[in-house]
């Protein structure tokens, strides 16, 4: 086998210690990293619904200019008004249908008080 020249060791150690470093620091910062990325992907969706909902350039202006935690606001609120707007999508389904019953019922009734 062949013996290690002291370059080649040297090269091995720094290239040990600079993978060490890299694994170090992603374990540190991979909790900073997934904020930013959580913010990033926040402020994007924070865009799309307002310009999905306002349509207006100054809108999506106004949303570059909020900070990190105003976005995760926004995104909160946004996604409880969601959900809000498909319970009442539901509920207003379910009154459409009720409504409709009702009426044949009511037309069935006025029918048998005419005869």
């Amino acid at each position: 086998m062949k013996k290690i020249d002291d370059t080649q060791k040297s090269i091995l150690i720094g290239v040990g210690v600079a993978f060490l470093v890299g694994i170090l620091t992603f374990l540190f910062s991979s909790d900073n990293a997934k904020k930013k990325t959580k913010a990033t992907v926040n402020r994007q969706k924070a865009k799309h619904y307002v310009n999905d909902k306002f349509n207006s350039k100054s809108a999506k202006k106004l949303v570059s200019k909020l900070t990190d935690d105003e976005i995760n606001l926004l995104a909160g609120a946004a996604g409880k008004v969601s959900n809000l707007e498909d319970k009442f999508s539901d509920m207003g389904s379910d009154m459409k249908d009720y409504m409709q019953d009702k009426s044949k019922d009511a037309k069935k009734a006025f029918k048998k008080v005419k005869k």
